[in-house]
């Protein structure tokens, strides 16, 4: 697609969805980092792509972000790790504690891009658009309309926000480990209309036992936290414990893909659907989206894996 191309793209766009169409253009005008990805989205995902941007564009706005500098740095951080990992074949980092320290704990990295930048992935990556449709296609439906359940790692709380607007009698005492994803997740469920009785958001480590009743939660998300824990089957029988048998799970994770915070390495697809049933869940639905899909000749060897799965009654 040419340059000409995209822009009728969002000028097409533009009445419709001006707040990110907007948002596009400056991200555009930021260079061809991440506008070779919108030409994709715009060719091949528009009709899910233009509301999603539109809707973290506006909680963007209403949080007072600053998008293009956050998804700029956030993704040029993964390109330079996934150099790393291109090079040496591992991850930048193997200790938990250290990440902790210079990730989860940092304000300079957590308030300043990290946070903001991941969340604005869910439209502007092409495959966390795609993980994002899956959660809300294969996942909520899913939900009961009305208890509670739990997400572990919520980060930027942007499942939280969609689970209890989809779900308006549902509510959620989530866990982080990580004080700034607390602050973060609170001001962007605020920001999405959600009253402060719906949700609670506490800071806990899922390598502990969680402050949570046995078979107590009717659903729980576990996004992009198997890579980044070094007892990640540990961590979902913990989740086992908490949920009532039969209740969804919507868990990913990643193979061949470094970051700043990833520690565990998967191998195969197969390894993790092993972990989830070993655990005591079984796999529902499944993706498996490999970036080599979404770019020709593409040499990131990234593969995105997500799940829906249920707590087994046995």
């Amino acid at each position: 697609m040419t340059s000409t191309t995209l822009e009728e793209n969002i000028a097409a766009a533009e009445e419709e969805f001006p707040h990110a169409a907007a948002l596009v253009r400056r991200i555009q005008e930021a260079g061809p980092l991440i506008a070779g990805p919108l030409r994709w989205l715009l060719a091949e995902r528009a009709e899910r792509f233009w509301p999603q941007a539109t809707h973290l564009a506006e909680l963007s706005r209403l949080m007072d972000g600053s998008p293009v500098d956050s998804l700029t740095e956030y993704t040029v951080m993964y390109l330079k790790e996934q150099m790393h990992f291109d090079k040496t074949g591992r991850y930048s980092n193997d200790d938990f504690d250290e990440v902790r320290r210079n990730v989860y704990d940092n304000p300079d990295v957590m308030r300043s891009y990290y946070l903001e930048g991941l969340m604005l992935t869910h439209a502007f990556w092409p495959i966390h658009l795609d993980i994002h449709t899956f959660f809300s296609t294969q996942f909520v439906p899913r939900i009961p309309n009305a208890g509670e359940g739990l997400e572990v790692g919520f980060g930027h709380g942007l499942y939280l926000l969609e689970i209890l607007t989809e779900r308006p009698a549902a509510v959620t005492h989530s866990f982080d480990i990580s004080p700034f994803s607390c602050e973060y997740a609170t001001r962007l469920l605020r920001a999405g209309g959600l009253s402060e009785d719906r949700f609670t958001l506490s800071i806990s480590d899922v390598r502990d036992s969680l402050p949570v009743d046995s078979g107590s939660q009717r659903w729980a998300v576990f996004a992009e936290v198997l890579e980044h824990i070094p007892n990640p089957k540990e961590a979902l029988k913990e989740l086992a414990r908490v949920l009532i048998p039969g209740a969804p799970l919507f868990a990913t994770t990643v193979l061949f893909s470094n970051a700043i915070d990833h520690i565990t390495q998967f191998e195969s697809s197969d390894q993790v659907r092993q972990m989830l049933n070993e655990a005591g869940f079984q796999v529902e639905e499944e993706r498996v989206l490999a970036v080599a899909d979404y770019v020709e000749r593409a040499k990131d060897p990234t593969v995105d894996l997500a799940y829906v799965a249920t707590r087994r009654k046995d």
